[in-house]
């Protein structure tokens, strides 16, 4: 009598291919952003030789006016060196990155590596933008 026809089951998927089509394009918009790593304005000088570290790192910033920065908060050199030899005792491997803007005179530079070597620091690291 009646004939029943059987149940096709049906995935829409139009609406999941919408939602991934959002994500990408999310992701693409928002890793264009050049995000510094700390929030103080610098013009870091350029190399072709950049490489990226990829180790526990400590950032230290001199920026425009000579102001020396530990993370975000202006320090002097000597508080700098006092902060830094505990974390050298606990790791002697430390690396500490400076950020210094290309306006930086050499001589406060040169002021600041050595009040990180101070610290016990082998070798600290200058930050460059790689060139393209």
């Amino acid at each position: 009598m009646f004939q029943r026809k059987p149940k096709v089951a049906r995935l829409d998927i139009v609406p999941m291919i919408d939602i991934m089509f959002y994500l990408v394009l999310f992701f693409m918009v928002f890793t264009t952003f050049r995000t510094s790593i700390s929030g103080i304005p610098l013009e870091l000088p350029s190399s072709s030789q950049a490489v990226v570290l990829e180790e526990q790192r400590v950032m230290v910033t001199i920026d425009r006016q000579e102001k020396v920065y530990y993370g975000d908060e202006e320090i002097s050199l000597a508080k700098l060196t006092e902060r830094l030899t505990p974390l050298v005792a606990v790791n002697p491997n430390l690396l500490v990155v400076i950020n210094a803007d290309t306006r930086v005179t050499y001589g406060r530079l040169i002021a600041v590596m050595d009040a990180i070597t101070e610290a016990g620091v082998a070798q600290p690291a200058l930050a460059v933008e790689k060139k393209n």
